[in-house]
């Protein structure tokens, strides 16, 4: 047999799923958990700007429910907690990711850990992220231009949507009124 060759695991959503393993007799046995990436922020770690942590009730439920990932993306360029704060800006070269109290253009850095990182993290079925972030925002984030701004997502949510574009992508917003239910019902509908 080829072990380069994925054998296909229905998971519990439905949809198929590639493993690894090159030998799998009996694939409709195997079921994986849904797989949810989380912003870090929200109950689980002090990693926000100002060295907080977002309450967050529903994710114990969620973490007793799907194979729970977290990330912040700030944190892991290197972005120290506390820090000063970052926004998107637009100029001359486009959309960049700036820290106004040093100066620092730190795009490059976010757009290298976003694609490496969510590269190597495999099948995603939802990601929830923080709303209005300049990494994680989806649609909610400012970019100032001038003394005006549009709104967009973040850099780390705008490379994951292109990446992982069957996935659900929800923020805080939603889970507070939908829940969990709601999220994994979306999940199975999709």
């Amino acid at each position: 047999m080829n072990s380069s060759k994925s054998t296909r695991i229905k998971k519990r959503s439905g949809k198929q799923r590639l493993t690894d393993n090159p030998i799998n007799f009996y694939p409709h046995f195997f079921l994986t958990l849904t797989r949810i990436l989380v912003s870090r922020c929200f109950g689980l770690d002090h990693c926000r700007y100002n060295g907080e942590m977002i309450e967050a009730p529903w994710i114990r439920e969620l973490a007793a429910r799907v194979e729970l990932l977290s990330v912040c993306p700030e944190a892991e360029i290197g972005l120290g907690v506390p820090r000063d704060p970052i926004s998107l800006v637009r100029n001359n070269k486009g959309v960049r990711l700036i820290q106004y109290e040093t100066g620092i253009d730190l795009s490059e850095f976010m757009v290298s850990f976003s694609q490496g990182y969510l590269r190597f993290l495999g099948d995603v079925d939802a990601f929830i992220l923080k709303s209005k972030s300049p990494s994680c925002g989806l649609g909610t984030t400012k970019i100032h231009e001038n003394d005006s701004f549009t709104l967009g997502s973040g850099v780390f949510a705008s490379i994951a949507e292109k990446l992982y574009p069957d996935s659900v992508f929800v923020d805080e917003k939603f889970m507070e009124e939908k829940g969990v239910d709601g999220l994994l019902g979306l999940i199975n509908k999709n």
